[in-house]
């Protein structure tokens, strides 16, 4: 069993050190749910979208261990177009994170932009967007990068390496796809694995397999050694195969995607704390887990939380050529 070790790829930006000094000489104050919804056994999702960034950092705990969770970007690194309040994007997103060390971070589905012509084949605009979103997520280190259903037509132009992404999934086969990865955290061994819905049976993936997402799972859970500490699931439109796998009792969290907007409690089915990641990584999803409890934060990625200085420059010259492409393509 191979693990993928934490190796942080980027450093804090001057600005950011000093955004951080002159908040602690302020004596900022520890951060405050604008809204928490509850559920049964104590679990709770904390809405966080008041304050700075240092006031939407989760203060000191007995958390054992932390995990931040973001997907459905679908090819775009910068916050969405949203005529009011733009949220989200991977420059935010590296913020919080690495100001959140130590902890997992990982994308759960719906990363890549499927956009597609009439003759099946991925468009330009999109293929040169998932370039630059396989840039931009390899700068974050991600422990696992789930691959749903809508991710295949763009990855069936890499030949499946995505840039050495630890790419999984338990029914999606084929190049650069585990069907578990594995990381090492706070003195944990954690196990991801992923299932998705196989899209219509008229859709051609010729590079890839698509298995049923019970049976596969299954498989796939009963791979991975006991001696692993923790298992999470990631779920993409497989919610009966999900169900199944985490009434098992083997799996620890659900991270459920697929276009979910609402503010929605986490629940337990069998042992398994099941919990949902927020459209287009509007909001970034962060699983707090210790002997006090449960807890997930839904950290809201608008212009409070400042640009990450290297995802910054990363998501710029994403723009740029996106919109020269564009220009090429169908004039200024």
């Amino acid at each position: 069993m191979s693990t993928r070790a934490k190796k942080p790829t980027i450093g804090y930006p001057g600005s950011m050190i000093l955004l951080w000094l002159i908040e602690a000489l302020a004596g900022a104050a520890e951060p405050v749910a604008s809204r928490i919804v509850r559920g049964d056994d104590g679990l709770a999702a904390h809405l966080i979208s008041e304050g700075s960034l240092r006031e939407r950092i989760a203060p000191p705990d007995d958390a054992e261990w932390v995990l931040f969770y973001t997907g459905e970007q679908r090819g775009d690194l910068a916050p969405c177009g949203c005529a009011t309040r733009p949220r989200g994007g991977l420059p935010r997103t590296a913020s919080i994170v690495e100001a959140s060390q130590p902890n997992l971070f990982v994308n759960v589905g719906g990363w890549l932009d499927g956009g597609t012509g009439l003759d099946g084949n991925p468009i330009p605009e999109a293929e040169l967007k998932n370039q630059w979103m396989i840039k931009g997520l390899s700068a974050l280190n991600p422990a696992a990068v789930h691959v749903g259903f809508e991710d295949l037509p763009a990855l069936g132009t890499m030949d499946g390496a995505a840039g050495g992404l630890p790419l999984v999934s338990a029914n999606l086969r084929g190049p650069g796809i585990e069907p578990a990865v594995y990381a090492e955290h706070n003195g944990l061994t954690f196990a991801f694995i992923g299932v998705s819905h196989r899209g219509h049976a008229s859709i051609q993936t010729p590079l890839y397999e698509r298995l049923d997402p019970t049976r596969a799972g299954m498989d796939a859970l009963s791979a991975i050694p006991e001696s692993v500490d923790r298992i999470v699931l990631f779920n993409h439109g497989a919610y009966d195969a999900a169900k199944r796998l985490a009434k098992t009792g083997r799996i620890d969290a659900v991270i459920d995607t697929r276009k979910h907007r609402s503010l929605d409690a986490p629940f337990r089915v069998g042992k398994a704390v099941w919990i949902r990641s927020h459209e287009q990584g509007l909001r970034l999803g962060e699983l707090r887990v210790g002997p006090s409890g449960v807890v997930d934060r839904k950290i809201d990625l608008d212009d409070r939380v400042p640009d990450h200085q290297t995802l910054r420059a990363i998501a710029d010259e994403a723009d740029a050529e996106v919109k020269a492409l564009r220009d090429r393509l169908f004039g200024p």
